[in-house]
């Protein structure tokens, strides 16, 4: 059997693929840093964090020493924890972050944080400790040291644990002040 095309069908094909590829062709093209960061910003604007998710790891990817791509780094520590609930993705992209940018403004907190995930919502105590203790070596004076300090003398204590403990030092300091 032989197949034959008119010049009219053929051209039409070749029409229709053009066409085709100027449409595929874009949504391949390398998007620039700035252009990544823009899609990041309106798909977290919308709360859209799966594809926030992907386009900062699309950023990290192509753009792994840019200049956004410390806040693409955080971004995704701040999203798995507070929105996706993902605590151990979280603690990997803050452990990330922390390694890669040790000298950042937001380094301590994400070192706090690690220290959080670990003792309130993994409930993995040692490795709370083992954060907690990392961060106050690093950073003894930062403002988030007290905090720090705080959990570690009441790592696995429930809340209400710990408010009854408060209730029994204010008892008896209340106690002791009277009878001076």
């Amino acid at each position: 059997m032989v197949l034959t095309h008119s010049k009219g069908s053929c051209m039409k094909s070749i029409v229709y693929f053009i066409i085709a590829l100027g449409i595929v062709l874009p949504g391949c093209a390398r998007l620039s840093e700035d252009q990544l960061w823009q899609k990041v910003e309106e798909t977290r604007a919308r709360g859209n964090y799966d594809s926030t998710i992907q386009v900062c790891q699309t950023l990290l990817k192509q753009y792994p020493d840019g200049k956004d791509a410390s806040a693409a780094l955080y971004m995704l520590g701040d999203i798995s924890q507070n929105a996706t609930h993902n605590y151990p993705a979280a603690v990997n992209y803050y452990h990330a972050f922390a390694s890669k940018y040790p000298d950042l403004n937001s380094t301590p907190v994400a070192m706090f944080v690690i220290g959080f995930i670990y003792n309130n919502n993994l409930q993995m105590v040692d490795s709370a400790r083992v954060a907690y203790n990392a961060f106050l070596a690093k950073f003894p004076n930062h403002e988030l040291a007290a905090s720090a300090t705080f959990e570690l003398d009441n790592l696995g204590k429930t809340p209400d644990e710990i408010i009854a403990m408060k209730k029994n030092l204010d008892e008896k300091s209340k106690k002791s002040s009277k009878k001076k």
